[in-house]
């Protein structure tokens, strides 16, 4: 996906929630670009990152930062915008819709954007945890959360921490609510992909392609 629709290295490019850099990594390593920020809201994260850029001599520009409140980035300023690994189903309810208007701001006119997110029918039991998940948040007097689960499990072992307080949820989302949720951020569909169309394997998440909508 990146070399189809990243074809520009001379373009900038933002990539969110980008844990160690990989991402941006591969993309000034391999294919050439030149004008990469990334950012995550973990500091640790951007500590190791940032350490890695000074070994690779790289020129990446890690910043600290909430996909829901970019503060810092000046608007329109990136040819490509890279929300993938999940990062907006990791985003609290209150803040998703936030955080993809922050992504329209910051992305150029002609910008595009690669968004995913974890496949509500990917996995046929998600409305039995979904209604185990949200009693138990009713017994602990937490706020209910529709399609909001913990982890199932760690490293292929079970969570046995599933119905904890603590637990962060994560966003198991319908292809139709998302696709309503870009066209009320700005944005304009271009191509839907599956897990299962890009590596031929069945997986649990969904792909959106984007360019900002023209604004009359």
């Amino acid at each position: 996906m990146l070399s189809k629709y990243f074809d520009n290295n001379q373009a900038s490019v933002l990539d969110a929630g980008t844990g160690a850099g990989i991402l941006p990594f591969h993309l000034e390593q391999e294919r050439g670009f030149k004008n990469i920020t990334a950012f995550d809201i973990i500091p640790q994260m951007i500590e190791i990152a940032k350490s890695k850029a000074i070994e690779k001599q790289s020129n990446i520009n890690f910043l600290i930062s909430d996909a829901s409140d970019l503060k810092g980035i000046e608007s329109n300023q990136f040819g490509y915008l890279c929300y993938t690994q999940q990062i907006l189903s990791m985003v609290p309810k209150n803040r998703l819709k936030p955080a993809l208007q922050e992504a329209h701001r910051v992305g150029k006119k002609d910008c595009t954007l690669i968004a995913s997110f974890l496949d509500w029918n990917a996995r046929w039991y998600n409305p039995i945890l979904n209604f185990n998940t949200n009693a138990a948040r009713f017994i602990q007097g937490k706020p209910l959360q529709n399609k909001y689960l913990p982890e199932v499990n760690f490293n292929g072992r079970l969570n046995w921490k599933f119905y904890s307080k603590e637990q962060h949820p994560l966003l198991w989302a319908k292809k139709s609510e998302i696709i309503n949720l870009l066209h009320d951020c700005g944005f304009k569909i271009k191509s839907f992909y599956t897990e299962e169309d890009l590596t031929n394997k069945k997986g649990y998440t969904f792909y959106f392609v984007c360019t900002k909508a023209n604004v009359e």
